[in-house]
């Protein structure tokens, strides 16, 4: 039987379904077909610029078979005339009844000039008669009319002037269309074009999916931390933007953590090699070394962050820093897809092609919160409150801001880092005054020591007094610090708090940071002293101990 081959027929279709990575999207468009026996051609057409045509695939139901699809990018050389005369009578239109009524608020204003020159002149003869005739009813039938038709003349100009208003924004469309379709004559569309074969008509669905470059999304979080029930509240939210040139709306949004950017698999080490380096006249030669720099990964074959040591208080006491912003209350389901995953965004989104981010709800997860105090007294006077929970989905909290409120009220912007299921972080909530915090100078003095004073030995005592001033028990960790010696004659000795090894009390790291660990009692007060000696040959200047 001989097949029957029908002619181009361009569909109508509507995106449908988006799942959007952190550097790219894939769209699928849906479209409701009728198809005649035979071999169908079917376009979708207008599609955008961003489009990757590596990725393009046709799914869909019905009794059909797919024969072929087609990418093409054609160039728009022809603009319908009926479009240019019709935009173009639009315009003029438009631009006349601009025209008419710029003239109705000149006569109006023309008139509201007269009628005050006419009650100018009525009031200047009033006043240079020597007796003026003063009747009331003259006085109150000229105010009448004055009063009249000064209202009527400003209610027409005020009406002129929306209606003015109303047509210069029309006009302003239709002159942006006319841009735009002038503009077409140097632009590109870009249309796929399906192969069909049915062994009988009827109707079929057709599912074009292809991926589009651009569009991203990131984390946000919504951190609420109640100090009295000790619950933390953490809201987990996408940022997602996109200005691909095509409006999402309506459709079924999906937001994975996959990165398909970095590729498949690693790279291959090529062979390193190395020789001498040809030399110089009059230098001796040197062996040149060809490697990978140290900030190169080879496993993922690209830079990687440079490796610097934190000088961050919080890293000695193992707290990770997270944060969080407000949104919607809907929620997503997860679903894990290999290495990644998939969160499923429940009911309809709109994501317009405006390059603003619109924030899409994932999920909200309540969790107990380990409240606990730290200070750093020598640079801040004040306690930090910081909140500690466990992350109980199971799936991890990507890196991302986050606004916190402690109690009902925003107290911080911070930053949330990677946190896995079941994993354990730790929250800063802001300054909590209810703890005291005082620091001071005891003492500090000099002293000669060793055989004719040939040492001096610079002393110095600190005192913490700290105070909770809470109904209840809290912790609360003190950091200071030793100085560190860089020369081998410079002693320095830790004399107050006597310390010979770390404990859950005390901690001394590497690089002499000081951490005490203290409970305190409700409504306690206590005494913290610090002292530390450091000696010198006594013709030695200390630099850095100011």
């Amino acid at each position: 039987m001989e097949l029957l081959v029908a002619a181009m027929i361009a569909v109508s279709s509507q995106v449908t379904d988006v799942t959007v990575y952190n550097d790219r999207a894939q769209v699928v468009r849906t479209a409701e077909v009728e198809l005649k026996q035979g071999i169908n051609k079917l376009r979708f057409e207008d599609l955008p610029e961003a489009i990757d045509s590596r990725g393009i695939q046709v799914d869909g139901s019905g009794a059909a078979t797919v024969l072929d699809v087609r990418f093409k990018i054609e160039n728009l050389k022809e603009i319908p005339q009926e479009v240019w005369k019709e935009l173009h009578a639009e315009q003029e239109e438009l631009a006349q009844d601009e025209k008419a009524v710029l003239q109705r608020i000149e006569v109006l204003r023309q008139a509201k000039d007269f009628l005050r020159q006419i009650g100018s002149k009525v009031t200047h003869q009033a006043e240079t008669e020597a007796e003026p005739e003063l009747n009331p009813e003259s006085w109150e039938k000229m105010l009448a009319l004055y009063t009249g038709k000064n209202t009527e003349y400003d209610e027409g100009i005020r009406d002129a002037e929306v209606e003015l208003k109303e047509i210069r924004e029309a006009l302003g469309k239709v002159r942006a269309e006319i841009a735009a379709q002038g503009a077409n004559l140097r632009k590109q569309r870009r249309v796929v074009e399906v192969d069909l074969e049915t062994a009988k008509a009827g109707k079929a669905t057709l599912k074009l999916s292809y991926i589009v470059r651009g569009p991203k999304w990131i984390p946000t979080y919504d951190v609420r931390v109640d100090t009295e029930t000790r619950e933390m509240e953490v809201k987990y939210f996408a940022l997602v933007r996109q200005s691909t040139g095509e409006d999402w709306k309506d459709v079924a949004l999906k937001l994975s953590t996959a990165n398909p950017g970095l590729g498949g698999q690693h790279p291959n080490i090529q062979p390193w090699r190395i020789n001498v380096a040809k030399p110089a006249s009059g230098i001796v030669a040197v062996v040149e070394v060809h490697r990978y720099p140290q900030d190169y990964s080879v496993e993922t074959g690209q830079k990687t962050a440079p490796v610097v040591k934190s000088q961050d208080w919080e890293d000695f006491d193992r707290g990770d820093v997270l944060s969080a912003p407000r949104v919607g209350t809907r929620g997503a389901t997860a679903s894990a897809q290999g290495a990644s995953v998939v969160f499923g965004v429940k009911g309809k989104s709109e994501i317009d092609s405006d390059n603003v981010e619109h924030r899409v709800a994932i999920s909200t997860i309540k969790m107990p919160a380990h409240l606990r105090y730290s200070t750093v007294p020598k640079m801040d006077k004040h306690a930090y409150l910081k909140a500690k929970g466990t992350n109980p989905a199971d799936y991890p909290f990507l890196k991302g801001n986050a606004n916190i409120f402690m109690d009902g009220s925003y107290v911080a912007t911070s930053q949330l880092k990677l946190v896995a299921p079941q994993e354990d972080f730790w929250i800063f909530l802001g300054v909590d005054e209810s703890i005291k915090i005082e620091y001071k100078l005891v003492k500090q003095y000099e002293s000669s020591e060793g055989f004719r004073g040939r040492t001096v030995r610079h002393s110095f005592e600190y005192l913490f007094r700290v105070k909770n001033t809470h109904s209840e028990p809290e912790e609360l960790i003190i950091f200071d610090q030793l100085p560190i010696s860089g020369n081998e004659e410079i002693k320095v000795k830790l004399v107050e708090p006597k310390y010979s090894e770390n404990t859950d009390a005390l901690e001394i790291n590497n690089e002499k940071r000081i951490k005490w660990f203290l409970v305190l009692e409700a409504g306690e007060e206590r005494d913290v002293p610090f002292s530390f000696q450091v000696e010198a040959p006594k013709d030695m200047k200390i630099g850095g101990l100011e």
